[in-house]
C-alpha cells in the first residue's frame, strides 16, 4: 500500500477572520516536519482576490487555488492529506475523492466546530469556508459546487457545536447524521474517548452495510478541539473534544474503512511559540490519519 502524500496548501482567502494570514504561518510550521520526499505545494495566490460578481468573497483566488490542487491531486495515485489551509481547502481533496471512487462510496467524516453549511446569500461574511461543506453537497456558487455531489446519507458531523439558525434549518433538511455529546463537558476529568470511537465505528459499518461505502473522507477542522487543549485557531469554541477523543475517532475510522483522503484545516498560530507549543497536536492528528497505511507497510 502507497503511503499518504501531504499536499501543503496555506490558503487563507476561504476564511472570515481578520488575522487570516495566520494560516500561512500555521502551513509553514507543519511544512517543516513533513518528509520531503511525501510532500508536495499547492500554489495559492498572494493577493486576496475578487467576489467576480457573486456573494463568496475572494472567490478568484480560490479558484486558482482550487485548479492548481486538483492538478497536484490526479497526477496522485493514492490519498492525499491536504494541510495548513483554510477550510475551504478540503474542498478541492474531497472533489478528487468523489471523482476517483464515486459519491455514492464514500463517506465524510466532517470533524468540526461548525457544519460548514452556509448559502452564499445569506452568509454574514461572505466567507467560502463557512460554506464548504454546502457546496460539497452540491449547492452555493457554480464554480465551488460538487458537479458529483457528496451524498447527504453518506455525511457525519462530529462535534458540531456552533450552528446558526440556517445551518439548523439545513441539518434537518438535509437529515444529516451528528456525533457530538458523547462527554459531558461539564465534569472535570479527562472525557474518555472510547465511546466517540465506538460511534464512529459503528457509524460507518453501517455505511459499508446499507450503503456500499468503501472509502472515508477525513475532514478535520481543529476548531473541533476543545480550547483548553488546542488554541491556535482563529475563533475557539468551548466544550470541544479532546485531542485523545479526535485522535481515537480518526483511528477507528481509518480501522473500518480505507481513508480515501483527508484535510487538518485552520492551523492559525498566533506567532512562532505558539506554533511549537501546538504543532506536537498537528502532528498526533496526522499520526492517527496515517496509522492504517504505516501498519499496512506503506
Amino acid at each position: 500500500m502507497t503511503g499518504p502524500v501531504f499536499l501543503v496548501m496555506p490558503q487563507w482567502q476561504g476564511s472570515p477572520s481578520s488575522r487570516a494570514m495566520q494560516l500561512i504561518d500555521g502551513a509553514a510550521a507543519i511544512k517543516e516536519d513533513l518528509p520531503e520526499s511525501a510532500r508536495r505545494e499547492v500554489p495559492v495566490p498572494l493577493e486576496a482576490g475578487d467576489a467576480l460578481g457573486t456573494p463568496a468573497a475572494r472567490l478568484s483566488s480560490l479558484l486558482r487555488a482550487r485548479a492548481s490542487a486538483l492538478e497536484i491531486l490526479r497526477e496522485l495515485e493514492g490519498p492525499a492529506i491536504t494541510l495548513g489551509g483554510d477550510c475551504a481547502s478540503t474542498l478541492p481533496g474531497l472533489e478528487r475523492v468523489v471523482e476517483r471512487h464515486g459519491a455514492e462510496r464514500v463517506a465524510v467524516l466532517w470533524f468540526d466546530a461548525h457544519p460548514d453549511l452556509q448559502h452564499p446569500s445569506t452568509s454574514p461574511s461572505g466567507a467560502v469556508s463557512g460554506m464548504a461543506l454546502r457546496h460539497a453537497l452540491g449547492d452555493g456558487i457554480d464554480d465551488l459546487a460538487f458537479p458529483d455531489p457528496v451524498g447527504a446519507t453518506h455525511v457525519t458531523l462530529v462535534g458540531s457545536r456552533a450552528i446558526d439558525d440556517e445551518e439548523d434549518l439545513e441539518l434537518e433538511r438535509r437529515e444529516l447524521h451528528r456525533i457530538g455529546h458523547i462527554f459531558d463537558a461539564t465534569v472535570d476529568v479527562e472525557p474518555d474517548p472510547a465511546p466517540l470511537a465506538a460511534a464512529v465505528r459503528d457509524r460507518l459499518e453501517d455505511l459499508v452495510r446499507d450503503h456500499g461505502v468503501s472509502h472515508v473522507y477525513v475532514h478535520v477542522d481543529l476548531d473541533v478541539l476543545d480550547p483548553s487543549e488546542f488554541a491556535a485557531v482563529h475563533a475557539p469554541v468551548p466544550f470541544g473534544l479532546s485531542v485523545a477523543q479526535l485522535t481515537a475517532a480518526i483511528r477507528a475510522a481509518t480501522e473500518t474503512v480505507p481513508l480515501a483522503g483527508a484535510a487538518v484545516c485552520e492551523f492559525a498560530p498566533a506567532d512562532r511559540a505558539a506554533a511549537d507549543e501546538d504543532l506536537p497536536t498537528v502532528l498526533r492528528v496526522l499520526a492517527a490519519l496515517t496509522a492504517r497505511s504505516r501498519n499496512d507497510g506503506a
